[in-house]
């Protein structure tokens, strides 16, 4: 086993080295002045993009005014749960394969409550906004 991985070491050290190169086949550098973009990216642009076959499904908490709920917690479930936390702008988001997601409160902040235990996205929607009702 030692000699092995010996050998599997001795493999990765040639084959590092070998993507190294050498400095008489690196490509001498340029006087050339550096290609500046001014204009600012695109909304598309700055997305990360999905993969194939996955979707990402938003839920946006608000309490009864709109006002976003950050720090609220969140799951989205099928076969197994994945929870979330809102952010700043009361968001939770989840990249996951298209399903019929199951969302529902793992905690709610102190003074409100939730108008359901599950909710459901309606279909073909991949979006929802959850109100929080204020007790008392």
């Amino acid at each position: 086993m030692k000699k092995f991985v010996s050998a599997v070491l001795a493999l990765c050290l040639v084959l590092g080295l070998c993507a190294c190169g050498s400095a008489e086949n690196d490509t001498p550098a340029t006087t050339e002045a550096p290609v500046v973009v001014t204009e600012a990216p695109t909304e598309a642009e700055t997305e990360a993009p999905v993969a194939e076959g996955m979707v990402t499904y938003t839920v946006t908490v608000v309490d009864g005014e709109g006002n976003p709920m950050a720090g609220t917690m969140v799951q989205i479930c099928l076969d197994a749960c994945i929870p979330a936390v809102t952010d700043a702008s009361g968001v939770a988001q989840w990249t996951v394969e298209e399903a019929d997601y199951k969302v529902s409160f793992l905690s709610v902040p102190e003074g409100y409550e939730a108008e359901a235990e599950n909710f459901y996205f309606e279909s073909g929607s991949t979006e929802m906004t959850l109100t929080l009702k204020a007790v008392g």
